[in-house]
């Protein structure tokens, strides 16, 4: 081999070893790139957890206020009727007999007295 041919190969050799480092190089950063699209994409995955975890907090919050709502609603509500059927026992009266009685004769006196005043009045 002469001094020409071993540099030929050489230079070939050197070529060759240059693509490759230039390959490997294009290599080195399409995968910082994609390892920077992952960490983007994990982030991005990170604050979308968080942000339906707090969503789903404050959904379970409104139902959970929403039935207590609906319970101290239902509670009102079964003491306002057992209020109005107490004010409905205590407005209705039970007159006793003797009660009744005495009405009953008073309301005869009265209509006697007005017919006696009518009598008294265009009869003379």
């Amino acid at each position: 081999m002469t001094e020409s041919e071993s540099a030929s190969s050489a230079y070939e050799r050197g070529v060759g070893a240059g693509r490759i480092e230039q390959r490997l190089q294009g290599h080195d950063e399409h995968l910082r790139h994609i390892n920077g699209s992952i960490d983007s994409m994990t982030q991005a995955l990170q604050v979308l957890t968080e942000e339906l975890r707090a969503n789903a907090a404050l959904l379970s919050a409104n139902v959970t206020s929403g039935r207590r709502d609906a319970v101290e609603r239902d509670k009102i509500a079964a003491v306002r009727i057992e209020e109005a059927g107490l004010f409905d026992s205590r407005s209705t009266v039970r007159w006793t007999r003797w009660q009744r009685w005495v009405a009953v004769v008073g309301a005869i006196i009265l209509v006697v007295n007005f017919g006696l005043g009518l009598y008294l009045a265009f009869g003379r």
